[in-house]
C-alpha cells in the first residue's frame, strides 16, 4: 500500500507593519495549495488581524514565537517580521529539525507566488473565454435558421444542428458516426458530383438547387452549400453542408407561374376574341393578322429576342389591325379605286388601335407596337413620321411582316402578287424603308428555312 505524503507543516513570524494580515491569509492559501499547512502564527500584538484571522481558523498563535517550537511536526517558521535580530534569534533557538526561511527568502517566494498567480489566473481567464466562446458557436450552430453538417474526410456524421434534424426529421443522438450516404443518400452519392470528393480534390466552395428526401420518404427543395471545414491546425477535417430548404418558395415560384400562365392565356383569349371581330368586319383580310403575328414571330425569335419579348410581338400581331374597326366596312372591301378621303380614315388605324389598347395593362408594349407599325425608317411612314430607331423594334418587326403578308395575299383591289414579289419589295427598300437586319432574317426565313404561313 502507498504511504501518503503528509502535508508540510509551516508557521508565520510576523509583524502589521510588514506582514498585513491579508497577505498571510492569502500566502496561507497559496501554501496550501502547494503541499504546505499553516499550523501556526506568532505576532506580538495580540490584537492584530492576523492575530485574529489564526483563532478563527483553528491556527494555533502565540505572542512569542518561540512558543512555536513546541508545535508537533513542524518542519518551517517563516520570518515575515523584516527584522535581522528576530530572524537571527530564530535561527539560534529553534529546534535542529526546523527550518527557517527568513523575510529576504520569504519575499522572493512571495513575488514567485504572485508571478504564478497571476499566470494561473490568465490560463482561467483563457479557458473561460475558450469555453464561452465554444459556447456561443455551439449556440449560433444550433440556433442557425439554415440546416448544418459537419461531415469528416471519410464521410462520417460529426455533427448536425437542431434545424438540419427538425428539416430532415433525423433524431440528433444516432447519426454520430454514421455515414452520410447512409442518413440522407441522394444521386451525388458514390459518384464523382459528390460534395465531398469535390472538395477532397481541391475545390473550395460547391453550390446548388437540389431535392432531398427526409427520413419519411418526402422531398424537400433546397439550395446546398458545401464549404472546406479546416481544424486548428489548418488539416482539412471534411465539409460544412449548409442546406437552405426552399419549399415554400418553390410553391410560391410555381403557384406565380401558373398565375402568369393563366393570365398569359386570358390575355391569349382576349386579343383573339379582338382580332375575330376585326376580320369579321373585312372578310377579304380574314387571317391576315394571324398570318403576320406568325412571321412577326419568327422573326422575332430567329433574331435572338427572349421568349417573352418574342410573345409580345406574336400578340400584337393578332390585333395590330384593330383600329380598322373604325373604318367603314364599304371601305375595306371596295374592289375599285381608293378616294385620299378613304385613304386618310384608314391610315388613322393605327393612332384608334393606340387608344383601343392603351389603357389596357398588357405585360408588352403592345399598344406602342400597334401604333407604329406602319412607320418607315426614312420617315415616311404614319402616323408619326417616326425615323430609324426612334421605331421600336417589335413594331420594325411588324412592319416588315405586315407588308410581305400583305403583297403575297389577295385584296380587293387585286389578286394576290405572290412571294417573289414580297421578297423584290422587302430587298429594293431595306435601310430606306425597312429594317435592315429584319429584312434579312425574313429573307433567311423564306429563302433558307422554307417558312410557310
Amino acid at each position: 500500500m502507498t504511504e501518503l505524503i503528509r502535508p508540510f507543516k509551516v508557521a508565520i513570524v510576523g509583524s502589521d507593519h510588514w506582514c498585513k494580515a491579508i497577505a498571510e491569509i492569502i500566502l496561507s492559501e497559496k501554501l496550501t495549495r502547494h503541499g504546505f499547512e499553516l499550523i501556526g502564527l506568532a505576532c506580538a500584538d495580540a490584537g492584530s488581524e492576523a492575530y485574529r484571522y489564526a483563532r478563527e481558523n483553528r491556527i494555533y498563535a502565540f505572542t512569542d514565537y518561540r512558543d512555536l517550537y513546541g508545535l508537533k511536526d513542524l518542519d518551517l517558521i517563516i520570518e515575515l517580521t523584516g527584522q535581522d535580530e528576530v530572524a537571527n534569534d530564530i535561527s539560534k533557538t529553534k529546534p535542529a529539525h526546523i527550518r527557517l526561511m527568513d523575510h529576504v527568502a520569504a519575499s522572493v517566494l512571495w513575488e514567485v507566488f504572485q508571478i504564478e498567480e497571476q499566470t494561473l489566473a490568465e490560463q482561467q481567464a483563457a479557458e473561460k473565454a475558450t469555453k464561452s466562446a465554444f459556447a456561443e458557436l455551439n449556440q449560433i450552430f444550433n440556433t442557425a435558421a439554415d440546416g448544418m453538417c459537419l461531415i469528416d474526410k471519410d464521410f462520417n456524421v460529426l455533427k448536425i444542428n437542431d434545424t438540419f434534424a427538425q428539416m430532415f426529421l433525423i433524431n440528433k443522438q444516432k447519426i454520430k458516426g454514421k455515414k452520410c450516404y447512409d442518413i440522407l443518400p441522394g444521386l451525388a452519392c458514390n459518384t464523382n458530383r459528390c460534395c465531398l470528393s469535390r472538395i477532397l480534390k481541391g475545390e473550395k466552395r460547391i453550390e446548388f438547387e437540389t431535392k432531398k428526401k427526409r427520413s419519411d420518404g418526402s422531398e424537400i427543395h433546397c439550395i446546398v452549400t458545401a464549404s472546406s471545414f479546416f481544424g486548428a491546425d489548418g488539416e482539412l477535417i471534411g465539409i460544412v453542408e449548409d442546406t437552405k430548404d426552399i419549399s415554400l418558395l418553390k410553391d410560391a415560384e410555381n403557384k406565380l407561374k401558373k398565375s402568369f400562365q393563366d393570365l398569359q392565356e386570358a390575355f391569349e383569349g382576349t386579343i383573339l376574341a379582338m382580332s375575330q371581330a376585326v376580320e369579321s368586319k373585312d372578310p377579304y383580310t380574314a387571317g391576315h393578322q394571324r398570318r403576320v403575328s406568325s412571321l412577326a414571330y419568327a422573326i422575332a425569335l430567329e433574331m435572338g429576342l427572349s421568349t417573352h419579348q418574342a410573345d409580345g410581338i406574336r400578340m400584337a400581331g393578332l390585333i395590330h389591325d384593330i383600329g380598322k374597326i373604325s373604318v367603314p366596312a364599304e371601305i375595306l372591301t371596295k374592289p375599285g379605286h381608293i378616294t385620299k378621303k378613304e385613304i386618310a380614315l384608314i391610315e388613322d388605324h393605327p393612332q384608334v388601335g393606340y387608344d383601343i389598347l392603351k389603357g389596357i395593362a398588357f405585360p408588352w408594349p403592345i399598344a406602342q407596337i400597334v401604333l407604329q407599325h406602319h412607320e418607315k425608317m426614312d420617315g415616311s411612314g404614319y402616323p408619326q413620321g417616326l425615323l430609324g430607331k426612334d421605331i421600336l423594334l417589335e413594331a420594325r418587326i411588324m412592319g416588315v411582316a405586315d407588308v410581305f403578308e400583305s403583297i403575297t395575299s389577295h385584296r380587293p383591289y387585286r389578286p394576290a402578287m405572290g412571294i417573289d414579289a414580297a421578297i423584290k419589295e422587302i430587298t429594293e427598300n431595306k435601310n430606306l424603308l425597312y429594317d435592315a437586319q429584319v429584312v434579312d432574317i425574313c429573307l433567311k426565313l423564306f429563302q433558307e428555312k422554307q417558312f410557310e404561313f
